[in-house]
């Protein structure tokens, strides 16, 4: 009788960590699930970050380089007085033309 006993103890035993265990898989799916989100927003961050120093540093150009300044103008089609700036296309890649139909006659 008294090994009955423990076998009912280990089964009681055994099924408690089990329970327990059911118990907190949906709690590590939504860890994993929130370091998953974490990792993306992180790189997000790093991405936000590089941006953030880009225009700092175009900022700074804009107050200190005059050439910096002219050539964004230029390229946004301002010109100084008398000036003419030419603007040419990209010329067509070959999957470009390659999609265009061409008339039947």
């Amino acid at each position: 009788m008294n090994q009955f006993y423990r076998y009912v103890v280990l089964a009681v035993v055994v099924l408690a960590l089990i329970g327990v265990a059911f118990a907190f898989l949906p709690k590590i799916n939504q860890l994993q699930s929130y370091q998953d989100t974490k990792t993306g927003l992180e790189v997000d961050i790093r991405a936000t970050e590089a941006r953030i120093k880009e225009l700092r540093l175009n900022q700074q150009q804009f107050s200190t380089d005059k050439h910096f300044v002219q050539k964004l103008a230029h390229e946004k089609g301002f010109a100084h007085e008398g000036e003419t700036i030419y603007q040419f296309e990209e010329p067509a890649t070959n999957g470009e033309i390659q999609n265009t139909q061409i008339p039947k006659q």
